[in-house]
């Protein structure tokens, strides 16, 4: 299919922030700009899984959406595309599929790779479950990792999350701030089946997982 038979109007992007993401945004400004369509640039800060999280870190994880949408917009200012942006909150993939309603998108396009944390919007399930369930065409952008630092509470709060997720816990909430040691973080997390210590190595954010006690 030539571009000129695409009839794409709207183009929905959401962006996890991560700079492994450009390569979606430059993709989905590269078609719009060539068949004229907005770029609708989404970011969603996940609070429906992590509502355990503190003020200052969902303020955080705002202000860190709002960069990300910037950047699309940073993106596309080269270029005669017009772009509409966008922070919610919710569940990723309900959000996007929303999103594409409200806006009356043509297509989604997407990345299905990213760093973790709570930035981390288009991984496994999530891509899934908006390929299956969307009613406009979606194409995946495979974006490329980065080196990832953990060098704030936020960030050390949200891989601690990611990892409690990724082994199978449920996150509730932080009992006590991060402890910041001279490459590490240690996160007190409590989960739905009891109490744990994340460990998190600063510069790799390779994560250990410690049993501190029942709920």
């Amino acid at each position: 299919m030539t571009m000129e038979e695409l009839m794409y109007n709207d183009i929905l992007l959401p962006t996890d922030g991560s700079k492994g993401n450009q390569r979606a945004i430059d993709h989905a400004i590269a078609i719009a700009d060539e068949v004229d369509a907005t770029v609708h640039a989404l970011h969603i800060v996940n609070t429906s899984e992590y509502d355990g999280l503190k003020q200052s870190a969902l303020d955080s994880l705002e202000a860190s959406g709002t960069d990300a949408l910037e950047r699309v917009e940073d993106a596309a200012s080269p270029t005669s595309v017009e772009v509409q942006t966008y922070l919610e909150h919710g569940s990723p993939y309900r959000k996007i599929l929303t999103t594409v309603n409200d806006v009356g998108a043509d297509a989604i396009i997407m990345g299905t790779s990213g760093r973790t944390g709570l930035d981390r919007v288009l991984l496994g399930s999530v891509a899934e479950r908006v390929i299956r369930e969307a009613t406009v065409p979606v194409t995946t952008v495979r974006t490329v990792d980065e080196p990832m630092t953990i060098d704030s509470p936020e960030a050390a709060v949200e891989h601690a999350a990611d990892a409690l997720t990724d082994a199978g816990h449920e996150p509730v909430e932080t009992t006590d701030d991060p402890y910041r040691g001279t490459n590490s973080w240690i996160v007190p997390f409590r989960g739905d089946d009891g109490r744990f210590r994340v460990h998190i190595d600063g510069a790799t954010g390779t994560t250990r997982i410690g049993r501190s006690g029942h709920r």
